[in-house]
């Protein structure tokens, strides 16, 4: 589905931003137009695609030309307005440009997964490293009750759905791509099964719809339970949360067989 000519034209205006001001109106419009955008059922993928061009346009245009490397979702090609704006490098204002439109951003924490997201060469002995840190993250089965999930269980799409499956996606394809492409990649490098592959990408999809629903009905920095969610999306998030148990369980089988 093509995206809506209100988003091109927005994005054209981003790499010509000539003052921090303009960037903060510019972000504020961008959640504007997302909005609607959303509320039209425009596809969550190609608008976080959308959405991370704008933001890296933004903080290289002239009028901001902030001395940092973007990495992280942004980086990725990933970014959602409910999820921190992260780089390397410092720069004393750039936060407040994101800050002063509701937006959270801040320098990130030096760690092998911000290096590869922002392009940065892997090195020795880093994809074990990445795989080790991917499987860490390795999210707790849905507590059950009576054999059902239990309604008062937390909800945390990052935690248990988004940040696990990017993990698995930046060690099958270690570079700052969009980790639906990196889990293509991913197969195609003999890491993941196609089975896999195509089971993490539906979980990504399905959280990327729940993450880009919360934030469009205000209430993604919200502490919720399923009991709080939909029942669609009750049972669509259940499902997704199985389905990546199970492939990291398949992967670390995998993964102990290669050692």
């Amino acid at each position: 589905m093509a995206l809506h000519q209100s988003l091109l034209d927005l994005s054209e205006l981003a790499p010509h931003c000539q003052s921090r001001a303009t960037a903060r109106g510019l972000l504020a419009e961008a959640q504007d137009i997302l909005r609607n955008a959303v509320a039209h059922q425009d596809n969550e993928i190609e608008l976080a695609h959308w959405y991370s061009r704008l933001v890296t346009d933004i903080v290289r245009a002239p009028g901001v030309n902030a001395p940092v490397r973007l990495t992280g979702a942004a980086a990725r090609g990933d970014q959602l307005p409910s999820m921190p704006v992260e780089w390397i490098g410092q720069d004393a204002d750039l936060q407040g440009v994101f800050a002063d439109v509701g937006l959270q951003a801040h320098e990130a924490t030096d760690s092998i997964a911000t290096r590869v997201d922002a392009g940065l060469p892997l090195g020795s002995g880093g994809e074990h490293a990445l795989l080790e840190e991917a499987l860490s993250q390795r999210p707790p089965a849905l507590r059950m009750v009576d054999g059902l999930p239990d309604r008062d269980a937390a909800v945390d799409i990052k935690a248990t759905l988004l940040s696990p499956i990017a993990a698995v996606a930046r060690w099958a394809a270690p570079g700052p791509r969009p980790t639906v492409d990196r889990l293509a990649i991913g197969v195609e490098r003999g890491l993941l099964s196609a089975s896999d592959a195509e089971s993490l990408d539906l979980a990504w999809r399905t959280g990327y719809a729940l993450e880009l629903r919360r934030w469009y009905e205000r209430v993604s920095d919200h502490a919720a339970t399923l009991r709080d969610l939909p029942p669609l999306d009750r049972t669509a998030y259940g499902s997704a949360c199985r389905i990546v148990s199970a492939t990291f369980e398949s992967i670390t089988r995998r993964a102990e067989e290669y050692k």
